[in-house]
């Protein structure tokens, strides 16, 4: 089967189980949203925190060296496998340890229970790491995507059973818990991995200096994608964490459902492109980022347009705060998910220090424009923040990126402009019809109005402009369809 076929048939699989899980999930989550309060999300989000960072170092980056890796041995396997034991032990006994300090830093004492309880995913998750990583080494994203649909369906269905019968944020807690417990006993149910741990690594040593590696561009990413909760969860009220935290998980659900797809299927193409004597990966990477350009743009702002109507139809008014954040912060979304999909080919050529590298660039603009817009002017000077620094930081990881991988910059910037100015003509047209016929529609119509008219609009503009990428498209979804 060519990387093409094989392509096309990991991301039917892993679409598909995606879609379905996630429209459980959505119908879920706003329905628990609507149950929960702000403080209740507040107070997961700054326990999300601690748990995110520790679960940096859970895998060591092995999962990934072991995708990457042209061969490996049983014994080099059964040593990560030891290796993975020990690290998530010492990782859950320190996040025990730290929970006293979490909960003085945010000034709140109801985290240090959760903290006590939430180290047991770290010890669950050591389990799923070499069925996972096999799976997705081999591009068998059937048996994969299958475990993993089942466990977000049940745990999702789980967490409104909590909510309803009043457990509060301890439903986002169990819930969370039961799908990481679920999807690592399905997971080596579908893909058994009997081998013993062992516990000397000499063996492993090639597999672990890559996993180091890795494992310090994760903990970049990290710091990344939690500085803005660690930097609100200090200087504001769990109230105002809470709302900002659902803003987040409202505008980010296409990156956080979308990036994962092409990211599992993109680090095994890559690796066996590159692998191949021909190697065509320049091309590829143009091809790949253009598509999600193409993509993400419309989805993105489409959401930010419509933001205003959507939120209180599907929160309720107790949640019209996060209408600004909600608005605001999509706009930059699509320039992370194209950063984040620098990773995998980095990975794959063997050069996780040059993703490294990227995401410390990152952190060096963003940290402090967050911090300094945070202190401003609280939530929305914490989002104009995000609005300067991502695209800056953008422009200059995608020259370090494009000049490891032989792509020409001209050429990349032809797979960014051509979708931004097609999204930002759609967001203005949308936003135009918001302000001339809110007064006039009820919530639900002027809704579905103001998504018939963006779709129309960038699909039009998309023919015209970027007529290549769109049939390439219609390509995919053909295969797909098939």
């Amino acid at each position: 089967m060519s990387i093409t076929r094989e392509v096309a048939h990991s991301l039917k699989w892993v679409t598909v189980s995606k879609f379905m899980a996630q429209v459980i999930r959505w119908g879920v989550t706003f329905l628990v949203i609507r149950i929960l309060n702000p403080d209740d999300y507040g107070l997961m989000a700054m326990a999300g925190v601690v748990l995110s960072f520790f679960e940096v170092f859970a895998s060591a980056g092995l999962g990934t060296a072991l995708i990457q890796a042209a061969t490996f041995s049983r014994r080099q396997v059964q040593e990560i496998f030891g290796l993975l034991l020990l690290v998530n032990l010492i990782l859950a006994l320190g996040m025990g340890l730290l929970a006293p300090w979490a909960a003085d830093y945010y000034k709140d004492e109801r985290l240090i229970p959760i903290l006590h309880v939430l180290p047991f995913v770290l010890m669950i998750s050591s389990l799923e790491t070499l069925p996972s990583a096999m799976l997705t080494r081999e591009m068998q994203f059937k048996r994969r995507s299958l475990a993993e649909l089942t466990a977000s369906a049940i745990a999702a269905l789980f967490t409104l059973w909590l909510a309803w019968q009043g457990w509060g944020v301890w439903a986002l807690i169990w819930g969370y818990m039961s799908e990481v417990t679920l999807r690592a006993l399905l997971l080596n149910l579908v893909n058994p991995m009997l081998v013993l741990p062992l516990f000397r690594f000499n063996h492993s040593l090639p597999l672990l200096s890559f996993g180091g590696a890795q494992t310090l561009t994760t903990f970049a990413w990290f710091i990344f994608s939690s500085m803005d909760v660690f930097i609100g969860g200090r200087l504001w009220t769990a109230d105002m964490v809470g709302i900002y935290a659902v803003a987040i998980q409202l505008s980010h659900i296409p990156l956080n459902k979308l990036t994962p797809i092409v990211k599992q299927v993109a680090l095994p193409a890559y690796a066996k492109i590159h692998h191949q004597p021909e190697g065509e990966l320049s091309t590829y990477y143009l091809k790949a980022n253009g598509l999600t350009m193409l993509v993400a743009f419309p989805i993105f702002f489409g959401l930010a347009a419509v933001s205003p109507v959507l939120i209180p139809v599907l929160l309720g008014e107790k949640w019209q705060s996060a209408i600004l954040p909600a608005t605001l912060l999509p706009l930059i979304l699509p320039f992370r998910m194209s950063q984040e999909l620098m990773d995998p080919v980095l990975e794959a050529i063997g050069k996780p220090q040059e993703a490294l590298k990227n995401w410390m660039i990152i952190i060096s603009i963003t940290a402090p424009s967050l911090y300094l817009g945070a202190v401003w002017h609280d939530i929305l000077g914490l989002c104009i923040g995000w609005m300067v620094s991502m695209p800056l930081s953008y422009i200059l990881t995608s020259r370090i990126t494009t000049a490891n991988i032989g792509v020409d910059a001209r050429a990349f910037s032809k797979t960014v402009f051509p979708p931004l100015f097609i999204a930002g003509t759609m967001f203005a047209v949308v936003r135009i019809t918001q302000a001339e016929l809110e007064n006039i529609l009820p919530p639900i119509p002027l809704l579905l109005l103001e998504i018939n008219i963006g779709a129309l609009i960038y699909l039009s503009l998309a023919w015209l402009f970027c007529k290549r990428e769109f049939r390439s498209i219609l390509h995919i979804l053909g295969k797909l369809k098939k």
